[in-house]
């Protein structure tokens, strides 16, 4: 029994416990199967140690995301799931701007790598914010909503009543698609990005009065 709970029970512990009583019944009633408790006891004892490199891996991969100071800015890079992206994050992404479409609005890669806004980086998040539930209302409407808000005074906040940005940057828009939207996802992105290549420094700091 133990054996058999060893490879099939997910339980922690039971296999091991299991194990060690049938090996005290073995040796005080002088039957058969010590070899059987004993890969039992070593086979669950492997189990735990897979569990707790598990553990141990996962809170790894939570230490890879970005540092932020106590204001919230970005101090040391890591990767960042798209929904996690805040107003000011500066990032870089796998895909290339160069090759997006022409049309606002594209879809969002599932991470991208937030690292701070001195380094030189393709995009910064000006505006985050969700869209209303209910069903989807087609890409035509979703593309109209979000340029009108994402051109609108989320970015003049952002960079300032009077500022001129560059020539070289662009808007562009992380949306819902069709798909996505049917799993929960509202939420949009509006960042300032370079389709020729990198830009060092946050339009925010530089050019807003």
């Amino acid at each position: 029994m133990a054996f058999i709970m060893s490879v099939l029970c997910a339980i922690p512990l039971v296999p091991l416990i299991l194990g060690i009583i049938a090996l005290h019944q073995i040796r005080a009633r002088h039957q058969r199967g010590r070899g059987f408790a004993i890969a039992a006891i070593v086979i669950h004892c492997a189990t735990l140690v897979l569990y707790a490199l598990a553990v141990v891996f996962g809170f790894s991969a939570l230490d890879d995301e970005p540092k932020r100071d106590t204001t919230g800015q970005v101090t040391e890079e890591g990767s960042s799931a798209i929904e996690d992206l805040r107003t000011g994050d500066c990032f870089n992404t796998d895909n290339d701007l160069a090759g997006f479409q022409d049309e606002a609005g594209v879809d969002a890669p599932f991470t991208v790598t937030v690292l701070p806004c001195d380094q030189p980086h393709e995009g910064e998040t000006y505006a985050v914010f969700d869209l209303d539930d209910g069903p989807y209302p087609g890409k035509e409407a979703v593309t109209a909503t979000t340029e009108e808000r994402c051109s609108g005074t989320v970015l003049t906040d952002y960079v300032g009543p009077s500022a001129t940005l560059p020539d070289n940057l662009e808007i562009f828009i992380y949306f819902p698609s069709e798909d996505t939207w049917g799993r929960g996802d509202r939420e949009v992105t509006c960042f300032l990005g370079d389709r020729s290549g990198s830009s060092t420094g946050s339009v925010r700091e530089t050019i807003s009065s």
